[in-house]
């Protein structure tokens, strides 16, 4: 169970980075569309929040979201190629 959990939370975290790289192609032709700017900050938002609850239950996506205070946890937990998401 808790593996599927992982794998629909990172599922949804690549949907949402999906989102915010289309709007950002967007703004970039429009960078005065209200509309496209409430929804990448809306859909970042909740992208870091998920990405937060992906950190704290099954540690850091990337080596951006290690928290150095406990340490260099980046090599604690399997890779992708070992197995991890």
């Amino acid at each position: 169970m808790q593996m599927n959990y992982q794998s629909q939370l990172m599922c949804t975290i690549n949907y949402l980075s999906f989102a915010m790289d289309d709007a950002r192609l967007f703004l970039d032709t429009h960078p005065d569309c209200q509309e496209a700017l409430e929804y990448f900050n809306d859909t970042m938002n909740i992208r870091n929040k998920a990405v937060e609850e992906y950190t704290s239950k099954f540690g850091p996506i990337s080596s951006y979201n290690v928290n150095v205070c406990d340490g260099w946890s980046w090599t604690e937990c399997p890779l992708p190629w070992n197995g991890g998401m």
